[in-house]
Order: structure tokens, then sequence, then C-alpha cells
């Protein structure tokens, strides 16, 4: 071989294998710091302020802050300053009321609509609370991360199943849905998985929550599957169209034993609080930490990418054209934080609190350069 060619080449193969021993660096390790301005909720009290368990909260356009009570089967409503004004919904199986509430979205026209999986379907409220449509026609369940884009249309994941030999094939379909009649305007995404009924075991924490969908200012939708396996975030625009991807090479983090049974006992908290005592057999928790438990969108159209790898709460920031420009977190301890961060206003609660009761914080975001 050529001398003058064999240096250069060794070179290469001394710095690839060097490369492939190298861990993961910090894009910013520098991180911003996320501001709690306020917080609601006490644990005894007024019972305006002594929430149930808090499964989704919002900011509306109003600047109200609006929480859904799954164990109330209502939503709270307080203003910005965290002042309670009303409640709305109540339980019950009538227009507008509430069984077992799942999720809730505020739309940019003031519009509420909550997933309710026991009504199987939608329950859409004016902002004043008032019942405007139930949307019940689901060939197996209403989807799920459900997220309004505008007065017309909203994102979520549609669930479609399957016999496959011994398992079942579940498809995850992430689309674009009419208002007016839960009509599927546009397939975005497809997500799908056989579950070997004789040897696959299930996951608590999959059989909660599968996939984030978040939307911005401009009509974006953001979507990802909860996975232990990959950092993947797609990006759309309303029409379908696709964007881009966001991603970072973020290693594996397994689950200590400590927190594998902290994951099961939890699970079982939130079985129990749909009525069912015990996980159902087989059940185990994923070895290792989900990459990415939530998303979000601030006024300036920045994706906000939540990890799930650290015992804090920390955000990865992407730009319009899917750059990441910042790394963020929040000042608490717990991997059971959940935020709402939109172009209206910016929330965190503990699904988990050490406290034993819920208090929802209101955020102010860094600035960023």
């Amino acid at each position: 071989m050529n001398r003058a060619l064999f240096v250069p080449l060794l070179f290469i193969i001394l710095m690839l294998s060097g490369c492939a021993d190298q861990e993961w660096a910090e894009p910013f390790p520098d991180r911003l710091s996320i501001t709690v301005l306020d917080s609601i909720g006490i644990e005894t009290g007024d019972s305006c302020y002594v929430l149930g368990s808090i499964v989704a909260a919002a900011t509306a356009p109003n600047g109200n802050i609006l929480m859904l009570d799954q164990s109330a089967c209502i939503i709270r409503v307080f203003d910005s300053d965290g002042i309670h004004i009303e409640n709305l919904s109540r339980q019950g199986s009538g227009p507008g009321e509430l069984l077992m509430p799942w999720d809730m979205t505020v739309f940019p026209d003031g519009k509420i609509m909550v997933m309710d999986i026991m009504k199987g379907g939608m329950i859409i409220l004016d902002s004043c609370g008032k019942s405007l449509d139930e949307l019940t026609e689901w060939p197996l369940m209403p989807p799920c991360a459900i997220t309004g884009i505008d007065s017309n249309q909203f994102a979520g994941c549609a669930f479609d199943a399957e016999m496959r030999g011994s398992g079942i094939l579940f498809k995850l379909n992430t689309s674009l849905f009419s208002m007016e009649n839960a009509e599927l305007e546009h397939v975005l995404h497809t997500d799908s998985f056989v579950m070997d009924l004789d040897n696959t075991p299930l996951s608590p924490t999959g059989m909660l929550e599968y996939v984030n969908i978040a939307t911005n200012i401009d009509r974006r939708i953001f979507y990802n599957l909860r996975s232990t396996e990959e950092h993947l975030v797609y990006a759309w625009d309303h029409e379908g169209n696709e964007l881009f991807t966001a991603s970072l090479g973020i290693p594996p983090v397994e689950r200590t034993p400590d927190e594998l049974d902290e994951e099961n006992e939890y699970t079982r908290m939130r079985f129990a609080s749909m009525g069912m005592n015990t996980l159902p057999e087989g059940s185990e928790p994923d070895p290792n930490h989900i990459f990415v438990v939530g998303l979000g969108t601030d006024g300036y159209g920045n994706l906000w990418i939540q990890r799930g790898t650290e015992e804090i709460p920390v955000f990865d920031i992407f730009d319009s054209t899917g750059t990441h420009i910042a790394t963020a977190e929040f000042p608490m301890n717990g991997r059971h934080w959940r935020f709402s961060i939109t172009p209206y206003g910016n929330l965190a609660w503990n699904l988990d609190p050490e406290s034993g009761y819920q208090t929802v914080h209101l955020l102010e975001l860094p600035e960023i350069e």
C-alpha cells in the first residue's frame, strides 16, 4: 500500500475506534432554568383548592387555568393569579357530563374537549362549560393524546387491532380529525407492534400512555411514540406534510431495582383509580426508562421535548427548522412530573407527589437567545 495513503487511513481507523468508546456528550451543558412562579392546591381547607387527581391541565387562550380532575369528574377553572372561578361539568352520563375523564385539550377559540374512556368518546364544551357535542363513533376506543389544532380540527392517536396467530397486531395511527363529526381527515404516521399473548409481558407504562402529541402557534403537529429504544419526534404542518424529525443520541438508562418497584406501585395506583385492584397477569415494567415523556410548544413556536431518562425534568428545545437550540431543566426531583407548555401559559403537576396531595405550578420559561 502507498505509504502516503496508509497514514491517513490509520488515522481514520484510530479516530473511529476512539469514537466508539466515547460517552454521549450534552449538546448544551449549561442548562437554562424554568422558574416556578406560584402554585395552586392545598392538602386541607377550602374545597375549591383541594385537588383530587389532576390528569391534565392547560392554559386557555384567555389566560384561565383549566385542570381536569379525574376523581371528581370536573374541570376546575382558575384565573391567571390562581384564584378559583368555577367548576365545569360534573359526574354523570348525561350530555357534557363525565364518567372517567382521561385527557383534555383546549382549542384556540376556547372550546374544551375531554376524552372519556367510560363514555367511549369525546365530550366537547364551550368555554363556559355548555355541552356542544359528544363524539362517540369509534370502532375500538377514542383517540388518545388529543390536541386541538384550530376551531375545526384536532389531532390524536387512534387505535386499531387484529389477531395475528397467537398475538394481537396493534396499530397506532396518529391522525388529523374533523371537529364536526370526528371524521378522520388524514393519517400522519402509523406505528405498529405485535403483542404475543403467550410470551410477551405487558408493560404497565405502555398500557397507560402510548404516545405524545403537541401543536404550536403555526398549527404544526409533533408526535412521539413513548419508547425505551429511541429518542425521535416527528413534525408535520396542518396539511400533513412532513417537516422534520428531531432526535438525540441519548443512551438508554436502566431502571434500578427500586425504580422498578416504584413503577409497579405507581401503575397499581393508576389502575386502582379506574377500579382495577390488580395489574393484568404477566405485566412487568420496562427495564429501561422511556426516552420522551412529554411534548410542548412555547409562544415562539419552539418545540419542548421532555426527557424521561433523568431524575429531574429536563427539556431539549428545537426551533421551527428542527435545530436543537437549548436545554432547560425544572428545579424539582421526580419522574412523574407532567407539563403543559403552550403559547398561552405553562404549568407543571406531579402524578405521584411525595406530599400525598397534588399542586399545579405556574411556570415562567427562560429566555432563549
